[in-house]
């Protein structure tokens, strides 16, 4: 017999009895919690319309499965309100800002622009863009919504505190049309693993999410590997940094920004803040998507993965893991531990590109990552490595061979340029032709030799 699901909805215990554990949090706010203000758009966490706060972060309510959200503090619009029925500071600017039509987006504009308003940042258009990039509107301009956020977050104090609720956050089993499994040892994660090596193993849930809201596929058996320390945990050390397998996006956030910048502006572009919230570096690379973007950069960098079943750990080079559309060198009762992410040197280049048809929160057409030492005018170590170019993400290794013991001038980034036909064939499809995305990633390492000498940097300040 499974064990009840619990929450904090709104300041109020909650108990789901009843409930499927794959049913999307957005299917029960809708359905059997009957608050409707929390919308559906896109059903692929694209839009925002179904923006909630899950201890105080946006999240995409359209991706978070039930049984993930055991434990946790969820907040919807309806919950904004305060006791004597007035609206929430921010409805109050959005309406007097005339920043909202239709209103259909609006409940979800209102949870992101909630969630920054209390979050203690500066009001900066940057940020402000950064915290809106998840909602898209479809018949208001934007400006008046940034000028209501902007009040709010110029105003706004700390959101007063709902009263702690506990709930026990032990290792559970919910039982439903799907079983989900939720441990909390490394131990008994592994010892699912190898009972069930053909369970969903879920982490955020950004991925296979869309699976459940967008295909309306019903899995048998999920494991949600996200209360296990050892996966959730991020460490840096002088010359690495170490990352949990399910640590969030955002949690890495903070440390890419310090120690690899670049990296740090692609992950700002991979996915809003309801992504970041909730999606992992490990599921962008269990998954094996030939587009998703921090395998690339990783590669780039020379990323070492740890990974362990009930037999015993080992550790796979991430040149070594991606053995063809979506196959990888896992073995069936194995998880990815961690991942460890060697940090470029002071005297590396390390650079990140991402080419979309939009610029935030899009699938890449091409993204290009690259390490390389430069000594004296002479390239002595090169890896570049691309997303969206082949089968798998992959290294550009006859482009390297082209660079590396070469001048490091325009002569040699020509040659490299052209080695990369050697390197991939790529696949047209809806997002570029197969031409367009070796022209791309030759651009790319043009690019990449401009800014090394400045010359990029002065065309972008025209």
């Amino acid at each position: 017999m499974g064990e009840p699901i619990e929450i904090v909805l709104n300041g109020q215990r909650r108990r789901l009895d009843g409930v499927s554990p794959a049913m999307t949090l957005l299917d029960w706010l809708r359905g059997p919690a009957r608050l409707t203000g929390t919308k559906e758009g896109c059903a692929e966490g694209d839009c925002g319309a179904c923006t909630v706060l899950v201890d105080r972060l946006p999240v995409n309510a359209c991706l978070a499965l039930v049984g993930q959200m055991h434990g946790r503090a969820i907040h919807t619009v309806e919950g904004l309100r305060s006791a004597d029925g007035t609206p929430h500071p921010v409805q109050r600017a959005l309406a007097e800002s005339d920043g909202t039509q239709c209103g259909y987006c609006t409940p979800g504009i209102v949870m992101s622009a909630v969630a920054f308003a209390c979050g203690g940042e500066p009001p900066t258009p940057e940020l402000i863009h950064d915290a809106l990039a998840g909602n898209l509107c479809r018949c208001t301009g934007y400006r008046p919504i940034v000028e209501a956020v902007t009040r709010c977050a110029q105003s706004s104090g700390p959101w007063p505190m709902a009263p702690t609720i506990a709930i026990d956050t032990g290792s559970r089993t919910f039982d439903g049309a799907t079983v989900l499994h939720a441990p909390r040892t490394l131990s008994e994660l592994l010892q699912l693993r190898a009972a069930y090596p053909d369970a969903w193993l879920l982490a955020g849930g950004t991925d296979l999410g869309v699976r459940i809201s967008h295909d309306r596929e019903v899995p048998r058996r999920i494991i949600h590997v996200g209360g296990v320390p050892e996966l959730t945990m991020l460490a840096e050390h002088p010359d690495r940094i170490e990352i949990g397998a399910a640590a969030t996006y955002r949690q890495c956030l903070p440390a890419m920004a310090n120690r690899a910048k670049p990296f740090a502006e692609m992950i700002r572009r991979l996915g809003s803040r309801q992504i970041r919230s909730m999606g992992t570096m490990g599921g962008n690379i269990g998954t094996a998507s030939p587009i998703g973007d921090s395998p690339p950069v990783l590669l780039a960098l020379g990323a070492t993965l740890h990974v362990a079943s009930i037999r015993g750990r080992r550790a796979i080079a991430l040149d070594d893991f991606f053995l063809g559309y979506r196959r990888t060198a896992l073995a069936a009762d194995e998880i990815i531990v961690s991942i460890d992410m060697p940090l470029p040197a002071a005297d590396e280049t390390f650079d990140v590109d991402k080419v979309s048809k939009r610029r935030d929160q899009d699938i890449s057409a091409v993204l290009g990552a690259y390490r390389l030492r430069v000594i004296d005018g002479v390239v002595r170590s090169a890896r570049l490595a691309y997303g969206g170019m082949a089968a798998t993400p992959a290294r550009a290794r006859h482009a390297e061979a082209a660079l590396i013991d070469a001048p490091w001038n325009a002569a040699t980034i020509e040659r490299a340029v052209a080695a990369l036909v050697n390197d991939f064939k790529p696949l047209d499809d809806w997002r570029a032709s197969a031409d367009y995305r070796l022209m791309v990633a030759g651009n790319l390492l043009r690019r990449l030799h401009m800014r090394s000498t400045g010359v990029a940097v002065e065309l972008d300040a025209l």
